[in-house]
């Protein structure tokens, strides 16, 4: 048993995790690269000013993607979904259930423990199913694609309502992306996606953006990573202490090989341009396999590369092709940005030539709509290839909204949102580039019976603009077109509102807005401007009583109304912080008639599902509209809460966990690792009524996923803990 340290104090503990009132439009996942983890973004997801935006990394998708020494990426019995392919998603310590919220990040660099019949993740294992096999974090990058695929899949699950996420990545994460993005079945443009999320539909592909950072979008033939691990390795060390050069990962990033008779000839890199598995049968170090696309055949010709060859466009070698391969071409419908690096005394960021850190067409970034830079845009930046993904400004002003019409992001009604002002590309097409417009677009409700309030915070620091339109605008309308209804702000406006009479919409159709803020500097994006939709009426409800109680088992709500017309029904509601609400039950109306009193009563048992400690009712009439109580705070509703945690992931600082109970119950803690074992368990009581901190010490511990256990009576909370 390891020896642990545990502090309880009465220290009311400052917020880890922040409480959003306001939500994203799409939540980020964030892509590493060669020989990284979720970890190579930290410096991003724990920045303060970026939490204060985005809130905390919500969540971390898990996946081994070279579980086995088979090649094929179903495993044996090349059937997908069972547990001995390649790429493994699901154990038994880890569904991959993702909780809700706007940050997300995956993680490669995993191992589990080669039990088919009991799938266990080992988190930041540093091993490989053989010693001829490469890493996970190393592994194919078509294999990356499908993995990314069911990310992607629990990122949406997990947020009903968002129907698609935003891609940002470093190094070969970009690659991982375009996989994603551009393999078909077959290989042509009339194809079929082999990995979107819905594969058969229009933008299947669920993907908002994708921003790319120092990725080798044209390969690199660096040996190796030539700079020191951005984070401490994971103990025990074992081939991720040294990049693997033999592994999968080198063999898709080289865009060009020796070949041939003593290495005498050179071929091109087949998973980048395409090319015969079986020039490989010379090459001048071996690579653990051969089995570019995955098929379980090492000798399979005619792989599909995801750039063209470069002879079609005149070049003398086919590994200069700039721009991907129309063959599968990558999708139209989403915004890319390309951050790029040029560092002093190198022509690129010291590991990836410049040249061949983005697509391009002549000068043009690539894929192309016809006016350069607009489609596709490029960003900047003089840092080595490892801290390019360092900076949250730039990783912030890479994430900027749609600048048109055809790149909206979609919105729902009477939702509050928050949206970042960034400085647009300097290239972009319409000057100038520190005047950012963003669009999104909101379909109204099925039934509307009265005027619709569009309600704008604009960033404190700057002036602009807002715009809505009756009729869908072009898909490239500019900054200079103005909405049907449209006002203007200054600098320091509070919040503005844009009425838009019900007369002039059509009930279930899409209308289009703008919001324009001028003059942006670097760091504008840190205050975030909020926006909501309202097109829910008043109600003529009268709230007249509402009260909430709680004994040692239930809870009880009474509320008493007046001028009950059409109602539809009641929902309790409860909130952890006040803002945002889940309903718990559904009272159905009495059908009273005007201007009677009404009084109702519901009472729920006491469960970590309802703690509150805020509740309210809503009234939901008929026609959509409705009208909530007053918020009532009742902390004695709260049988057990994590109330704050933090840093996760711990190295060897303290991890501070704050608890809040009203309860003298003694509360048993258990600490358990990714196999299952119980390391660590210990029983204390907290004092009822206040914010409680407790103490631990994880640097006894080895790397590594934990499950944190608390019980008290029927209470039960649990919280995933990574030590790396």
């Amino acid at each position: 048993m390891h020896h642990w340290k545990i502090y309880i104090s009465l220290l009311l503990l400052s917020l880890f995790t922040r409480l959003q009132a306001q939500d994203c439009v799409y939540p980020v996942i964030f892509l590493h690269g060669w020989t990284g983890s979720e970890l190579s973004w930290e410096p991003v997801y724990t920045d303060p000013d970026f939490i204060s935006v985005w809130g905390n990394l919500t969540d971390v998708f898990q996946a081994v993607v070279n579980a086995t020494d088979e090649t094929h990426i179903w495993g044996a019995d090349q059937v997908e979904g069972t547990n001995d392919d390649d790429v493994l998603v699901q154990f038994v310590n880890e569904d991959n259930n993702l909780q809700p919220g706007c940050v997300y990040a995956i993680n490669f660099q995993n191992f589990w423990n080669e039990d088919p019949n009991n799938a266990q993740l080992i988190v930041h294992g540093c091993d490989s199913p053989g010693l001829f096999e490469s890493d996970s974090n190393e592994s194919a990058i078509l294999k990356q694609g499908y993995a990314l695929r069911e990310c992607i899949k629990k990122v949406l699950a997990a947020n009903p309502g968002k129907d698609r996420v935003i891609l940002v990545t470093h190094s070969m994460g970009g690659l991982e992306a375009r996989e994603y993005l551009q393999r078909r079945v077959p290989e042509t443009p009339s194809g079929t996606p082999r990995w979107w999320v819905y594969p058969n539909q229009t933008g299947g592909h669920r993907v908002a953006k994708l921003v790319t950072m120092a990725t080798p979008h044209r390969g690199s033939n660096t040996l190796g990573n030539i700079s020191p691990a951005k984070e401490p390795e994971p103990q025990p060390v074992q081939k991720d202490g040294l990049p693997d050069l033999a592994s999968e990962a080198v063999r898709d990033l080289r865009y060009s090989y020796g070949c041939g008779f003593l290495n005498l000839f050179d071929c091109p890199g087949v998973y980048l341009f395409g090319g015969d598995e079986n020039d490989f049968s010379s090459l001048p170090y071996p690579f653990w396999n051969e089995d570019v696309d995955c098929d379980g055949d090492e000798t399979s010709p005619n792989v599909i590369g995801i750039n063209i060859d470069g002879t079609i466009q005149g070049f003398s070698e086919i590994w200069h092709g700039t721009y991907d391969n129309p063959d599968i071409p990558l999708p139209t419908d989403l915004r890319y940005t390309y951050v790029t690096s040029d560092i002093i005394g190198d022509t690129g960021d010291g590991v990836v030539a410049l040249s061949r850190q983005w697509l391009y067409d002549g000068s043009q970034p690539a894929p192309s709509d016809g006016t350069a830079h607009r489609l596709t845009d490029t960003l900047l930046t003089d840092v080595f290839h490892t801290s390019v993904n360092d900076d949250p400004d730039l990783v912030a002003r890479s994430m900027d909204e749609g600048d048109y019409p055809l790149f909206e992001w979609t919105i729902e009604p009477d939702k509050l949102y928050f949206g970042m002002v960034q400085v647009r590309a300097t290239q972009a097409p319409e000057a100038p580039y520190t005047d950012d417009p963003d669009w999104y677009s909101v379909t109204m409700p099925a039934s509307l019976s009265n005027d619709v309030d569009l309600e704008l915070t604009p960033n404190p620091n700057l002036a602009g603009r807002l715009d809505f339109y009756l009729n869908t605008p072009g898909d490239y309308d500019d900054m200079s077109t103005q909405g049907d209804y449209y006002l203007t702000f200054t600098s320091g406006s509070n919040t503005q509102t844009l009425t838009i009479p019900q007369t002039q919409l059509i009930a279930g159709q899409t209308y289009y807005f703008r919001i324009i803020h001028q003059n942006v500097g670097y760091t504008d994006w840190k205050d975030a401007y909020t926006f909501i939709l309202r097109t829910a009426s008043p109600m003529p409800l009268d709230w007249l009583a509402f009260d909430v109680k709680a004994d040692e088992k239930n809870l009880h709500f009474n509320w008493t109304v007046a001028n009950e017309i059409n109602l539809a029904h009641y929902e309790l509601q409860a909130s952890p912080n006040g803002t945002n609400f889940q309903t718990l039950l559904v009272k159905e109306s009495s059908g009273a008639a005007s201007g009677e009193e009404v009084s109702y009563s519901a009472t729920l048992a006491r469960t970590a599902q309802n703690i509150g400690p805020y509740f309210r009712i809503m009234a939901l009439d008929f026609d959509g509209s409705h009208s909530f109580s007053p918020t009532r705070y009742l902390p004695e509703s709260m049988p057990l809460r994590i109330t704050a945690y933090g840093p996760n992931p711990v190295s060897n600082e303290t991890f501070y966990l704050s608890l809040s109970t009203q309860q003298t119950t003694p509360i048993n803690m258990r600490l358990w690792n990714s196999l299952g074992q119980l390391v660590f368990q210990n029983t204390f009581q907290l004092w009822p009524s206040s914010a409680q901190t407790i103490q631990i010490e994880f640097t006894q511990l080895p790397a590594g996923l934990y499950m944190l256990e608390l019980l008290q009576g029927d209470a039960r909370e649990l919280l995933k803990i990574v030590r790396r």
